[in-house]
């Protein structure tokens, strides 16, 4: 019998939105519960370690770390024929999942330094002012300048011969990078020009990959025609 399964965080993408997608793609069933911001103040302390995402088994008491999740789902969608944590290329992916993390790593870094300068070491009072702005541009500059062409020819080589990142088939690694690449084109983030992606076609080929995959096509279509119905 399959589990009964409850996911809950924000409703953005976020660290949760590899999660939903290995559910959707793996046919597996659960129930994607989408909170406010206002919220989670109350929420916070009956969370196991003061964060989202978090996700329910049966009615158990919820469990924590997306990351962790994420291969769990990769798991029910093996049972359910779809391989996107097979044990035969499971090394593989936990490699292309950890280059994605360092990628992650190194953009995560981008979008804090904007939010909360202060966990990187910098004052408290800097946040807001015109020094914190010269910080947040060299930063992302430098960083796009630098570090960004590296990381696309990295995932660029694992994908231009039109598969995804472990071979010809979709897997879990696939859900946890594609959500990150697709804020690139958005021009969300300060100094990260939205047409930085043009210059990686393959990449961009890759994401539409994707994105076309019939799963995940159905479930942002879903996702769209419920957000207009209740605008």
């Amino acid at each position: 019998m399959a589990p009964i399964l409850k996911l809950t965080y924000f409703d953005i993408q976020g660290v949760a939105e590899k999660i939903r997608l290995a559910f959707h793609l793996g046919g597996v069933e659960f129930q994607d519960v989408r909170i406010g911001f206002p919220e989670w103040a109350a929420m916070k302390p009956t969370t196991p370690y003061g964060q989202l995402p978090i996700m329910s088994i049966d009615g158990a008491p919820p469990m924590a770390q997306s990351d962790a999740m994420l291969r769990y789902a990769g798991r029910l969608a093996n049972q359910n024929g779809v391989l996107l944590y097979g044990a035969h290329n499971e090394l593989a992916i936990d490699e292309a999942m950890g280059l994605v993390g360092d990628f992650q790593a190194d953009f995560g870094t981008l979008i804090q330094i904007g939010l909360t300068p202060a966990k990187l070491g910098h004052p408290e009072d800097l946040k807001d002012t015109d020094a914190h702005a010269a910080i947040v541009k060299a930063l992302r500059t430098k960083w796009m300048a630098e570090s960004f062409p590296m990381r696309m020819a990295q995932i660029a080589a694992r994908v231009e011969s039109g598969g995804f990142l472990v071979g010809d088939t979709v897997t879990i690694a696939d859900c946890l990078l594609v959500p990150t690449l697709a804020r690139f084109p958005q021009g969300t983030v300060d100094y990260i020009d939205a047409a930085c992606m043009d210059a990686y076609p393959a990449v961009q080929a890759y994401v539409a990959r994707f994105m076309a995959l019939p799963r995940v096509s159905a479930y942002y279509h879903a996702l769209a025609a419920a957000k207009a119905a209740g605008e």
